[in-house]
């Protein structure tokens, strides 16, 4: 390159010396090669002499090849470009179609020295097949494939006479009716080279295609680049509706007259019982023996060493086995040494032989389990596996199976519950495990991924102690209805590369459309690169962003959704999905609801804005975590409209930032804060907090734990009460307020991790015994409040225990306060007047009042809890009732010890000095026995911890 230069010369007119003044001939000599400069960069060139490196390149273009387009032909549009015969050195293409919209395109193009396959935007092969690239740098224009970007609708049969010829340049086309704009910016996004738009107005759909469910697809790692600023406008966009059912007799109607739904065929009847198909319903009966036989059968004879379950083996019984060496028509005809238990039988099988080695499990009763489907052949696609069903507890729920109830869907190659299917499906299965959860009616819906042109069994499984009723059986084409199908190509050559896609401005057709901005779903690979966007938004649509299987560690930088009915969702079902979405500045809000995460994922915010919705977070049963952010909303609009909702195990943790409760607290529809289960927590740490209450100064419903730390009270009195985490790690719960969705709900409404263990008798349920129970009642109530927990004893020395668990973070212990009453004599059952405590024993009965640091592990069959291996008894405050009753409310409080010493090796210990409790306490569990009492009825009014 020739150099900017000025010779040393001066002027007199800036020194004052007159040697400086020369004659012009000799600036003349001076001056004779400088080269003009405007600025410091030269202008009105041309190189007259100099030696070029042929070997340099441009985008692959040779600097020869481009000099040699200063002598160059020029066309006008991508048609007579394509249909040259002659070859020269380079092209100028002035319009991808030959008018003035599309000069966006124009460009230079390079004859290539090798062949390659024509994309009509960079590469072209004209008829005389010469192969020409543009020349450029960086990612792809979506001018350059004819989009024209003007915010006006541009269809294909604008550019194209019949649909082959647009398929010969667009092979994404279907229909001459699409948006030149939608399948310009489809080509570029397939391409892998990256989207470098100019800022531009892009119309992406039209009415006539509005209902065509053909969703723009980005592939993570081949789909990103910038838009800069542009609009992509679906606001023409409608939700498919039309349901197309594969099922036959989806309903049952016919009660499978044509016999397309089938039982497994794989089991033998002692494994399986078969459902019956009846008109409108398949129903499953569960057999109500669970009887489990180990020994052997000779002779006609049946030999058992072993027995577990009920009932007791009499005459008449059927016997199946697990190898069906027993058929289906086996009893019991007699009574050898066995009377209901081991010993031998004779039964009506005297040709039957099994050994004792043979692992043959023997039973009174078909199989606790059934799968049953029909079988299907559907095209490549994506499709809809749906059932609906009600439960009953079934038989064997009161003969000790212990199985918990179970509803599975999924999909098998050769029938029923055998031969693996190339269908993809990603879950679901539900767990009914308590009295609590049945009678239920439900539904279970999930993607189904059909890879390629085949057949496959969808299959429906039940087992444990259910009676089952389907009255919906239903596999039907997926209508996606969303703007942008964002999805993984599962490759690794990228990942996990963090490629980004950005400047973009997604607009939709309505809060009410049925539509979703981004749908971030993977059915074929769930892995390959992660999906990262920047700088932009998505704007009115029902559903902003909705994230499926294969969505995980995604990352949003000053992105923003709004003015939708809900910004971001995650559903349960997803698979290798929900780990967390971090979102850096943005703001998201003026929407129904900002987040709904029933799925479980994990949400975290740094510096961003989550305001003015009608609920911030709802149904979250994940960890959702908030940094620095600002949260201003009005409050709730009803009590079923909370701001903040977590279920489960859920969890909102809020770091410095403000919350901002708008408006007059007195005219909130409800509290702001809803945690459905006891595991449920709100936390602030550090947080500017103004208004968190509700219309009655209560900032939470349900039994969740509400904790606010280091918090800055904006000066005002209202953030509401029962919020503390040194007040009510129960929420309410304690106070006995109904709790209708919990997930271990007590009768009907409280949601309390506990229940009652009565001794040597039967359990029915979480707060149920053959002879003992407790549910909520009105009958008498402490300071007003709804409810008390009515206890039943049944006296006669059975130890009726109630256990009430209360969560506690680690090392943490508290004051733990009981208000119970006796309203009747214990003698007489007659209503008690008694108003003094007496001091004689003789006069008294002892409600035994312990305090145990204990481990949750599970819970049983019945709902009540399981406890680890590691427990640690911490007190014992026993109550002490008068036997002639007491009229008024007793209070009664704990303070549970750590009886262990810090800092020892003993596994009980704690790991810090001065805890409270010991490191592997989860909860603090309050056992009250009754063993000292005669059978009688008392209230507990309230149960309130005050932990530290």
């Amino acid at each position: 390159m020739v150099q900017n230069f000025t010779p040393p010369w001066k002027s007199v007119v800036d020194t004052g010396n007159k040697a400086n003044l020369v004659k012009s001939t000799q600036v003349a000599a001076a001056l004779g090669n400088k080269v003009d400069a405007d600025g410091g960069q030269s202008i009105r060139q041309s190189i007259q002499s100099g030696a070029i490196d042929a070997a340099s390149t441009l985008d692959g273009a040779t600097v020869t090849d481009i000099v040699a387009s200063s002598v160059r032909a020029s066309v006008s549009s991508i048609a007579q470009f394509r249909a040259l015969k002659t070859s020269p050195a380079a092209i100028l293409l002035t319009s991808w179609d030959g008018t003035d919209l599309t000069r966006g395109a124009a460009g230079i193009f390079i004859r290539a020295a090798t062949a390659d396959t024509p994309d009509f935007g960079t590469i072209i092969v004209t008829a005389g097949g010469t192969t020409y690239r543009r020349v450029y740098q960086g990612g792809l224009n979506p001018q350059w494939f004819g989009a024209v970007g003007d915010g006006n609708s541009h269809r294909l049969s604008g550019f194209f006479p019949t649909l082959a010829e647009a398929q010969a340049v667009f092979p994404i086309a279907y229909s001459l009716d699409q948006e030149i704009d939608f399948v310009a910016i489809q080509t570029v996004c397939y391409s892998g080279k990256g989207i470098n738009s100019p800022a531009l107005h892009y119309i992406m759909c039209n009415d006539a295609v509005a209902l065509d469910d053909n969703p723009m697809i980005w592939i993570s790692g081949t789909s990103f680049g910038t838009f800069t600023n542009s609009t992509l406008d679906f606001s023409a966009l409608k939700a498919v509706t039309t349901v197309v059912e594969h099922i036959d007799d989806p309903t049952f109607q016919t009660a499978n007259a044509s016999g397309a739904f089938v039982n497994a065929n794989i089991y033998s009847p002692a494994q399986c019982t078969d459902v019956v198909f009846q008109q409108g319903k398949a129903v499953y009966t569960d057999p109500p023996n669970a009887t489990q036989i180990t020994g052997s059968v000779s002779n006609g004879v049946l030999t058992v060493t072993a027995m577990t379950g009920l009932p007791a083996l009499k005459v008449g019984d059927r016997l199946y086995d697990s190898q069906f060496k027993l058929g289906t028509d086996t009893t019991i005809t007699g009574l050898g040494t066995g009377t209901g238990t081991v010993g031998t039988y004779t039964i009506s099988n005297t040709t039957a032989a099994i050994a004792a080695s043979d692992n043959n499990n023997m039973s009174t009763a078909t199989g606790h389990w059934n799968q049953f489907g029909q079988k299907l052949t559907l095209p490549k696609g994506a499709y809809v596996f749906e059932i609906e069903y009600s439960c009953t507890l079934g038989g064997s729920y009161a003969m000790l199976n212990g199985q918990p109830g179970s509803l599975g869907m999924g999909v098998n190659g050769s029938s029923p519950g055998a031969g693996p299917s190339p269908w993809i499906m990603q879950g679901p299965s539900r767990i009914i495990s308590n009295l609590s959860d049945v009678p239920v009616t439900g539904s279970m819906s999930v993607p189904l991924y059909v890879p390629e042109d085949s057949s496959s069994f969808v299959v429906v499984s039940i087992s444990g102690y259910l009676n089952v009723e389907f009255t919906k059986f239903s596999v039907t084409k997926l209508n996606r209805n969303s703007a942008i199908l964002s999805t993984r190509d599962g490759a690794t050559l990228h990942y996990p590369l963090p490629v980004i896609t950005e400047g973009f401005t997604l607009v939709g057709p309505g809060t009410d459309s049925g539509v979703t901005g981004v749908w971030y779903n993977s059915y074929e690979n769930t892995d390959g690169t992660i999906q990262n966007f920047g700088t932009g938004s998505v704007e009115n649509f029902q559903i902003g962003m909705n994230f499926g299987s294969g969505a995980y560690l995604s990352e949003y930088w000053d992105f923003g959704v709004g003015a939708c009915g809900l910004c971001f969702q995650f559903l349960p079902g997803s698979i290798n999905a929900g780990e967390n979405f971090r979102f850096y500045g943005g703001g998201f809000g003026n929407s129904g609801c900002i987040i709904s995460n029933p799925g479980g994922a994990e949400f975290t915010f740094y510096d961003s804005s989550l305001d003015y919705s009608d609920q911030c977070i709802a149904n979250n049963a994940g960890r959702i975590e908030v940094h620095g952010c600002h949260m201003e909303m009005n409050g709730p609009k009803s009590v079923d409209k909370p701001l903040y909702h977590c279920t489960g195990s859920g969890a909102i943790v809020c770091f410095g930032g403000m919350f901002l409760g708008a408006g007059d607290s007195k005219k909130y529809g409800g509290p702001p804060v809803f945690l459905e289960h006891n595991l449920s927590t709100m936390i602030f740490h550090d947080t500017q907090i103004y208004n968190l209450t509700g219309p009655d100064g209560v900032a939470l419903r349900g039994p969740g734990q509400l904790k606010i730390r280091s918090s800055l009270n904006t000066g005002n009195s209202n953030i509401g009460s029962c919020n503390n985490f040194t007040s009510d790690p129960l929420g309410l719960a304690g106070f006995f307020i109904p709790q209708s969705k919990s997930a271990l709900p007590l009768n009907g409404g409280v949601g309390l991790i506990g229940g009652l263990y009565s001794d040597a008798v039967a359990g029915i349920d979480q707060w149920t015994s053959e002879g003992a129970s407790a549910a909520l009642s009105t009958d008498y109530v402490f300071n007003g409040y709804p409810a008390s927990l009515k206890v039943q004893t049944q006296g006669q020395g059975r130890n009726d225990r109630i256990v009430i668990c209360i969560p506690i973070e680690k090392y943490q212990t508290g004051n733990i306060g009981l208000k119970v009453l006796f309203p009747y004599d214990l003698s007489t059952g007659a209503v008690s007047s008694n108003t003094t405590m007496p001091t004689d024993d003789a006069d008294r009965v002892t409600l035994y009042f312990r305090t145990f640091f204990v481990q949750i592990t599970g819970s049983d069959q019945f709902g009540r809890p399981t406890f680890g291996a590691a427990n640690l008894f911490c007190g014992e405050d026993d109550v002490h009732v008068p036997k002639a009753g007491y009229a008024s409310w007793m209070s009664h409080g704990t303070a549970p010890g750590y009886l262990g010493l810090p800092g020892t090796p003993d596994p009980l210990a704690t790991d810090t000095t001065g805890a409270g409790a010991p490191a592997f306490a989860t909860h603090i569990a309050l056992l009250l026995d009754t063993e000292s009492l005669p059978a009688c009825t008392f209230h507990i009014g309230a149960v309130i911890p005050n932990l530290y």
